[in-house]
């Protein structure tokens, strides 16, 4: 484990600020230069390729899989979680070879072969996709395994929601009751089967903006809470549950507490990224706290969470003043030296050509249009395909112990 550091690209130092950089370059934090045409063609063949590899990569490398589900669930397991990774490999090269973000990372290394919880504020509603990278730079050795913590209907959405159904991530309806028996129910799961994971939660709830900081601070206002500035007040209740299930399973190592910061160009919503607003650079401060330092109480968690917070607030404060987060320099491990390419040499080429046969061939058509159907039913009429996973593995339990 590294000592807290400034700010570094995948190991290196940063370059100086060209400016006093701060989220808030206008009122909403957005980056308002006039968006030309190239902004907009580099952004639609960002999104294409993007959700293209998404979708296309569900058709060809997911449907085929799915039948292993109901033979293998180990194996099922281990491919679906191994294909999603070399997916992440290619969101970030995209984002590195195709508009050259840089991911500055400081603080500690995240450790792939721990059961962690990861906190995440969150800045805008693309974090998810910019905390690929941190993933990619800072665990050691790269072999994270990764859930999210989502909303439900994100489950519905074509492609995306459909592979983290079979990638085994949480959905929660906002309905504490629901969400408990759900977020249970897969926990448990991972428990019985001895997997080694990481849940990414967003504490917050939702992103920031100029809304939902005025909620924020009539909660704090009304709880007797100290403000803040560049976060929102955290959601207790869902930190304290899983931390306590983890713990009380043997399940936790770990609970790390990421930052992201982008001091210049600050997209915030999926249409910036059609636009061509994708930021220069996205830094992150990763800080390890062993499971054995968590407070022993669902109150103690609670507050340890807001005084998480309230050190964020302030670290975020400085990072806007001086273009990166404070401290000595960092080491963080490198991607492979051609991963980026391999990727982009491996994703790209099957997404086009799915996407070819896809228009041109009616057995590829009618093949996605199966699975469509399978998955649309799936997602509207059930909680999602890892609960159908869940199920059978009791199943086959439950009948082994009858014999």
């Amino acid at each position: 484990m590294s000592e807290a550091g400034e700010v570094t690209e995948a190991g290196t130092e940063p370059p100086p600020p060209k400016r006093p950089s701060s989220l808030q370059v206008d009122a909403k934090g957005v980056h308002e230069d006039p968006v030309g045409w190239q902004g907009w063609l580099k952004g639609i063949i960002y999104v294409f390729l993007w959700y293209g590899s998404i979708l296309m990569g569900f058709f060809s490398l997911y449907c085929p899989i799915l039948p292993i589900l109901f033979i293998s669930r180990p194996l099922y397991r281990r491919a679906t979680e191994v294909i999603f990774t070399m997916w992440e490999c290619y969101a970030v090269a995209l984002m590195e070879v195709l508009y050259g973000v840089k991911f500055f990372l400081s603080g500690d290394v995240i450790r792939p072969k721990e059961r962690s919880v990861i906190v995440l504020n969150h800045r805008n509603r693309l974090d998810w996709n910019y905390f690929w990278g941190a993933l990619a730079h800072a665990s050691c050795p790269p072999t994270h395994n990764c859930k999210i913590v989502l909303k439900s209907g994100i489950r519905k959405f074509p492609g995306l929601g459909w592979i983290m159904q079979m990638c085994c991530f949480l959905y929660i309806h906002r309905r504490w009751e629901e969400d408990q028996r759900l977020m249970n129910n897969v926990l448990g799961y991972f428990r019985d089967i001895n997997h080694t994971f990481q849940v990414l939660l967003f504490p917050e709830g939702t992103n920031l903006t100029p809304h939902t900081q005025k909620k924020s601070e009539e909660f704090a206002c009304k709880m007797g809470l100290r403000p803040l500035t560049h976060l929102l007040q955290p959601r207790t209740t869902g930190f304290t549950f899983l931390v306590d299930k983890l713990r009380n399973s043997q399940l936790l190592d770990a609970v790390y507490d990421v930052t992201v910061a982008y001091p210049k160009t600050l997209p915030l919503t999926e249409l910036d990224l059609i636009k061509g607003r994708m930021p220069e650079e996205v830094h992150f401060h990763i800080k390890r706290h062993p499971a054995s330092s968590l407070p022993a109480t669902n109150e103690g968690l609670k507050e340890w969470l807001h005084d998480v917070w309230v050190e964020k607030d302030q670290l975020l404060k400085t990072t806007f003043q001086q273009g990166h987060f404070p401290g000595p320099a960092a080491s963080f491990p490198d991607l492979p030296v051609n991963a980026s390419y391999i990727a982009i040499f491996f994703w790209t080429p099957l997404t086009l050509g799915v996407f070819y046969l896809l228009c041109t061939w009616w057995p590829v058509q009618w093949w996605c249009l199966a699975h469509t159907i399978i998955f649309t039913v799936v997602s509207f009429a059930t909680d999602g395909l890892q609960h159908l996973e869940v199920w059978l593995y009791r199943r086959e339990g439950s009948r082994s112990k009858r014999e």
